[in-house]
């Protein structure tokens, strides 16, 4: 037998004989009852206190959780949030290889972006690319007006 095992019969023997004094002290008249109201309740503490170790963690998180989601959450979202903020002052820098790319990270999470394909197709005529505003004008089209 572990001690986990012997813990939990103590417990359990503890909690039964604080039942059993609780009721006899209830039987007696009011001084009477004091001692054993009283050893009912230190038998009542003392099952509590052995069985702390396996229920004091998960009462305490179960209190925790949602307070620390508060300021630490723990869902994972499937996608991030729409953004075109980085994308823009990329393009706004004329550093046409990070805006591509943060346009074609907004058009994976959110394929129904039509803003992200005009503005990638904006860029590529602004930067005189007209094999990638082909290829985006394409999508766009085979996504909104033909295919979509």
């Amino acid at each position: 037998m572990n001690w986990q095992t012997a813990r939990r019969i103590l417990a359990g023997l503890a909690l039964l004989a604080s039942v059993w004094l609780m009721s006899a002290g209830l039987k007696m008249g009011w001084l009477g009852a004091a001692f054993p109201v009283i050893g009912s309740m230190l038998l009542f503490l003392i099952a509590v206190l052995l069985m702390v170790p396996d229920t004091a963690v998960k009462l305490a998180e179960w209190i925790a959780k949602p307070f620390a989601d508060l300021f630490y959450p723990t869902d994972e979202f499937e996608k991030p949030p729409l953004s075109y903020k980085l994308a823009r002052r990329y393009s706004q820098e004329r550093r046409v290889d990070a805006a591509v790319q943060e346009y074609e990270k907004i058009l994976f999470y959110y394929p129904k972006e039509r803003d992200a394909y005009v503005e990638l197709i904006e860029l590529a005529r602004r930067v005189g690319d007209e094999e990638l505003r082909e290829k985006y004008e394409g999508m766009l089209s085979e996504k909104f007006e033909g295919g979509g």
